[in-house]
């Protein structure tokens, strides 16, 4: 089983630990519902370095990498980042990814822990099998995950909390933009994201710095507010934004067009593994799409759960919970074409109880 850098700094704060993707991680500290409203209200910080971490140099770094995710990073700004995926030639997802694009045009990848293998083997099989001639592609493919760390500050304090530790101006850096700044002398990479529906960043940090910036973001008076966060709360915040998570709402058995984020596949470009896959199911019309929905009756919806439209079953539940802001049941799962309709009521079979539910326009919460 792995470890984060950060490891005994949870075990210091008394987190209580769980088995995810090979990792042992924090699933809370003080309880979810505590965090979960603190990142919401305040400032919430995580570890999040089980993620995976690729980067690719060299001067066939943008071609190859646009043969291989839906959007354009012809299109893409030096100093920005985009939510993209990565297909099979069937349209099945192998993974959802932030793809950056540096100064110097070479990329850097961050998406899910468990598919880390997966994506780096992919990437170098079609460093090759793309290529033009025997040679290959002029890259280089790097797996970064065990020598960085990664951490997220989330939530309406963020930019204050970090900027009292940085001599950059962070309100210079825009959504989903990212760059170098000096964090108490220390150089990191920090990006304007999260997975949370709040505002926030993610830095990016050599192993030897990992545990000094946890450190100095916790200790002193300028972020009494900030609170450790763990699975847990990450888990019920992206949920409330409707936010899919790799191996319940998305896989290589879903295509995007399936989950509902056409919009993060461009058909215009010139090609990209799984484009005809993904044209051919558009002309053809869906069998199945996405839905959130929220409970009537008083229940928790949890993965695996039948979905059903009277006494006949046209999906399942793929994430679900209590919704600790909207205090009501809220789930994300496949139905049928047709049941999909917002304002449509469903049943949620909870234990062979069948519990009536809504179907509701995403994202669950809207900041005020």
């Amino acid at each position: 089983m792995k470890r984060t850098l950060l490891y005994n700094r949870h075990k210091a704060l008394s987190a209580r630990f769980v088995v995810f993707a090979g990792y042992e991680m924090p699933l809370q500290y003080t309880g979810v519902i505590d965090e979960h409203h603190a990142v919401r209200k305040s400032a919430g910080i995580f570890d999040v370095s089980h993620l995976s971490r690729i980067e690719i140099n060299g001067k066939d770094t943008i071609s190859l990498i646009n043969k291989l995710i839906t959007t354009d990073l012809e299109k893409l700004k030096q100093g920005y980042s985009q939510y993209t995926f990565l297909c099979n030639e069937n349209g099945g997802i192998i993974d959802d990814l932030l793809v950056y694009k540096k100064p110097d045009d070479s990329i850097f990848l961050c998406g899910n822990a468990i598919n880390r293998g997966k994506v780096a083997a992919w990437l170098k099989k079609h460093a090759v099998s793309l290529s033009a001639d025997k040679a290959g592609y002029n890259v280089v493919i790097k797996d970064i995950t065990d020598a960085t760390c990664q951490i997220a500050i989330q939530g309406p304090e963020a930019q204050k909390i970090l900027q009292s530790h940085a001599s950059t101006k962070l309100s210079e850096i825009k959504k989903f933009a990212f760059a170098e700044i000096n964090f108490d002398d220390i150089i990191l990479l920090v990006s304007r994201t999260g997975y949370t529906g709040e505002d926030g960043f993610e830095l990016y940090i050599t192993a030897s710095m990992a545990e000094s910036v946890w450190d100095r973001l916790l200790s002193g008076g300028a972020a009494p507010n900030l609170k450790p966060a763990g699975l847990g709360a990450r888990d019920t915040l992206r949920l409330e934004m409707g936010y899919l998570l790799y191996g319940h709402d998305i896989d290589q058995k879903t295509t995007p067009l399936e989950a509902g984020l056409e919009r993060f596949i461009l058909f215009e470009k010139s090609d990209f593994i799984g484009k005809e896959a993904l044209i051919t199911q558009r002309q053809n019309g869906l069998k199945r799409i996405l839905i959130g929905f929220e409970m009537i009756d008083k229940g928790i919806p949890r993965q695996g759960y039948r979905i059903l439209a009277k006494e006949t079953e046209i999906g399942a539940v793929t994430s679900g919970n209590m919704s600790p802001t909207l205090k009501k049941g809220i789930g994300l799962g496949y139905v049928d074409i047709g049941y999909n309709k917002t304002g449509n009521e469903i049943i949620i079979d909870i234990r062979e109880k069948a519990l009536l539910a809504r179907v509701v326009s995403l994202p669950f919460y809207r900041k005020k």
